[in-house]
């Protein structure tokens, strides 16, 4: 990602002052130097915050007491963005933010008031970086930390502040905190390019089908348990089939019959028509035949009634699509209508009756067109204004004829309970006929069920489905190739490290030999002596973590800067990288104005300043380095690539001396 600082602003509490401008150099290595006590440990707190931090660092009293708003103006390979924030409330940091975009920005004198949030900015830079939107696992993913990667987490790539540059146990902007080191470990695979967004796609959709398919197997086998039982009692099932006279009285259930078989018996039971079985001539005997007449004359009225009620259905679906036709046309006919005044009014008229010219010779014929379409549109309108009266006598008939149904099913119910109360053995007949019911719809759901779990069933289709969409998935996710990827790009980075350390003040030994950088720990690994791997905690001496550091951090903006697309920001700040030095120079003469390097810590100080400008160089400023120093320009001023921003001595600091004066 291609996003250089341009400027830092600070707007004064007091208007009249006028911003407060500090310009950096784009594609090399910008250094403020200064004394202590000066603001230049504010620097990186206040990018920080500008670029949306959820808290603010910058020093209190001086600073704050006398800056209203802080900005940066950034520039991208297509535009420049200025972004303000408003100074933090108290404890609280601002949620007011001014945010312009363009080609060429200009810096205002003062910010009047904000026009944006906290979270739109964040969703902008979001959307700057090319950051994904996608979590790392599905939205049901019990593992911590799989949130989204946003740009705020990529600030632990670009800043090394004063603690961080020579720490030997963090590596990493705000890694201390454990929320910020574990979402970095997740993300840094996709970081350096070892993951891409078709990865992640296929991996969220592998997240749902996995769900999808525990649940489904979890059926399967609730189902497959259920059927074990259907099948180890449809002995049972087919004697009561028997006892009704559904199959043959010498039918005799096949030892070991296979599944299928008992699926297409049980099939052939249901063929007979569930309203009326055929019972047998000795069942017809015991059976009450006046029992059996009223019982088909039942049938023959509900057949009756549900015939009746799917007509009275009918037309009222057909009543309401006729008035929403009518309502629509006349829609259309009051649209239409002007086109009647205006032929009306073309006809008393020599000029168009539209723009007063008398010059458009077709302008009656088009209004005559649009007319002759109003007069069919109204005439369609008028069909349909009112319901037929055919609908009406239609209806009005069949509700009649429902009645008079309704009317003889209840009175031939009431004749039923009579015959039932006469008659035990009637009744007996009947509640026998209604236990036959209860038991084939039972069969014929316990059929359903069973055929879902065989071959061709649908749950066995939809499991070989999902199977097959995650066989593809993984081989899509293929962790065994992110695996790979990751560690050949690591292995990039440690070369690209390993040749930085050559002109920095790090032991010979660590120099032979790439350090290796542990994605779980967040930290480096050296080899000592004995042939075995050590972390970089355990590495004597601060000028080897410095080194460590400044090396890393190169190697990694130089690998970004040469992958295709990184949402890492091109740029990277170091705050007081001399600190483990302190280095102090010594001039021969004043006319002369040089100094004169006698001193191993001065050299080691100017391999810092010549490891970053060649990496600059090397990248043709791709990269852009901002250094934060006491270290005067006696020990970079002949180094190409570095550019001195500003000297913060003799009274001049980051905040002028007239704001609080």
């Amino acid at each position: 990602m291609q996003l250089q600082l341009i400027k830092l602003i600070i707007w004064p509490k007091v208007r009249s002052y006028g911003p407060r401008i500090i310009t950096f150099k784009k594609g090399c290595v910008n250094v403020i130097t200064g004394g202590s006590r000066t603001g230049k440990s504010a620097i990186i707190p206040i990018i920080d915050y500008c670029l949306a931090s959820s808290e603010c660092q910058i020093p209190i009293d001086t600073i704050r007491d006398h800056s209203a708003w802080y900005g940066l103006l950034l520039e991208t390979d297509t535009e420049q963005v200025l972004l303000a924030r408003r100074g933090p409330e108290g404890r609280d940091a601002s949620d007011h933010f001014y945010l312009m975009r363009g080609k060429l920005l200009s810096i205002p004198p003062f910010i009047e008031e904000a026009n944006e949030k906290t979270e739109s900015v964040k969703h902008m830079l979001n959307t700057l970086s090319g950051t994904p939107y996608f979590r790392l696992g599905a939205a049901d993913d019990p593992r911590p930390y799989q949130e989204r990667l946003s740009f705020r987490d990529l600030m632990a790539l670009v800043f090394q502040s004063q603690e961080v540059v020579a720490n030997q146990n963090i590596l990493f902007y705000k890694t201390h905190a454990h929320e910020h080191r574990e979402r970095l470990k997740n993300w840094l695979p996709y970081i350096l390019g070892a993951e891409n967004l078709e990865v992640l796609t296929a991996r969220q959709r592998l997240g749902v089908v996995q769900a999808k398919l525990a649940q489904l197997r979890r059926e399967h086998q609730k189902l497959k348990a259920v059927s074990s039982s259907w099948i180890s009692n449809m002995e049972g099932h087919l004697q009561i089939a028997k006892r009704y006279g559904l199959v043959d009285e010498s039918y005799e259930v096949p030892k070991d019959a296979a599944p299928e078989d008992l699926i297409q018996t049980a099939k052939e039971i249901l063929e007979v028509r569930l309203e009326r079985p055929t019972p047998s001539s000795q069942q017809m005997d015991q059976a009450t035949k006046k029992l059996l007449e009223l019982e088909k004359e039942e049938d023959e009225l509900s057949d009756e009634i549900s015939l009746a009620r799917k007509r009275l259905d009918d037309i009222a679906r057909l009543k309401s699509g006729f008035t929403a036709y009518g309502g629509a046309a006349r829609r259309r006919a009051d649209r239409l209508q002007i086109s009647q005044w205006l032929e009306a009014i073309g006809k008393e008229a020599q000029e168009c009756p539209l723009c007063g010219e008398a010059k458009h010779e077709k302008s009656r014929d088009e209004i005559r067109k649009i007319a002759r379409v109003f007069e069919t549109v109204e005439e369609e309108a008028s069909r349909t204004s009112e319901i037929p009266t055919s609908f009406v006598r239609e209806e009005t008939t069949l509700k009649t004829r429902l009645e008079s149904v309704l009317g003889r099913r209840k009175a031939l119910g009431n004749r039923i309970d009579k015959v039932l109360a006469e008659n035990k053995e009637a009744k007996a007949q009947f509640d026998r006929r209604q236990s036959m019911f209860f038991f084939l719809g039972h069969l014929k759901a316990s059929v359903d069920t069973f055929q879902s779990l065989l071959a061709g069933g649908e749950i066995a289709k939809e499991l070989a489905l999902l199977e097959e969409d995650e066989r593809n998935l993984l081989k899509q996710v293929d962790p065994q190739g992110v695996l790979r990827r990751l560690e050949a790009a690591l292995g990039i980075v440690a070369q690209k490290a390993l040749k930085r350390l050559d002109t920095l003040d790090a032991e010979e030994k660590y120099k032979r030999i790439a350090p290796r950088f542990s994605v779980s720990d967040l930290s480096l690994k050296v080899l000592s002596n004995d042939g075995h791997w050590h972390f970089l905690a355990e590495v004597g001496s601060a000028s080897n973590w410095l080194s460590f550091h400044i090396a890393f951090v190169c190697a990694l903006h130089e690998f970004f800067g040469e992958q295709s697309e990184s949402c890492v920001p091109s740029f990277a700040v170091f705050d007081q990288p001399s600190q483990v030095y302190f280095p102090k120079t010594t001039r021969t003469s004043e006319s002369e104005d040089k100094s004169q390097y006698d001193d191993e810590d001065v050299r080691a100080v100017i391999g810092i300043f010549k490891t970053l400008a060649d990496s600059v160089r090397e990248q043709k400023g791709k990269w852009q380095c901002i250094v934060l120093d006491h270290a005067r320009d006696e020990i970079y001023g002949a180094i190409e690539e570095v550019h001195e921003v500003e000297v913060w001595r003799d009274g001049k600091k980051l905040i002028p001396v007239h704001w609080y004066s």
